[in-house]
């Protein structure tokens, strides 16, 4: 269980994401990616290969799946759907939404953390205090566990007043 201090000096507690659920929501989300390329690539990588529509097909078939990440995390409060499904989600250091910089810096980092880092990447969330790979520690970012809260219907208790 780990505290954070917010900038009005509140400590918020906030839980770490374990690398198990990390790597499941990536697990997740990488199946995702790999099902929507290949749907994708069956409707519109011909044009890659004949020369038809070239800009089109390069759109669909390789951007968007390669900005999967950055875009859900972007507009779907820090969660892809993989985190949303595992109750995780980042943050950042003052457990707020992060700046669309930070939700940047994670995605331009997290091909280093999966292929190119030797390991590096993914050992870091067992040796930071927040849990932290490369990305996270480079943009400012952590990834918690999301709180379910219990809804109180409000409205209930004005009618028992009244």
């Amino acid at each position: 269980m780990q505290y954070i201090l917010s900038s009005q000096g509140i400590r918020i507690h906030q839980e770490p994401a374990s690398f198990a659920a990390r790597l499941a929501a990536f697990s997740i989300d990488f199946i995702l990616m790999g099902i929507a390329w290949s749907v994708l690539f069956a409707t519109y990588g011909a044009g890659l290969l004949s020369g038809m529509n070239n800009v089109m097909a390069i759109i669909l078939v390789i951007l968007i799946p390669y900005l999967y990440p950055l875009i859900s995390e972007t507009v779907a409060s820090g969660q892809t759907l993989g985190k949303k499904l595992l109750h995780i989600r980042v943050v950042d250091l003052e457990g707020g939404g992060p700046k669309i910089s930070a939700f940047i810096l994670r995605w331009l980092i997290l091909p280093l953390d999966v292929f190119g880092s030797a390991g590096i990447g993914p050992l870091c969330v067992f040796f930071t205090k927040h849990q932290q790979r490369l990305g996270d520690l480079v943009a400012g970012t952590w990834v918690v566990r999301t709180q379910e809260y219990e809804k109180v219907d409000f409205s209930s208790l004005v009618a028992e007043e009244g």
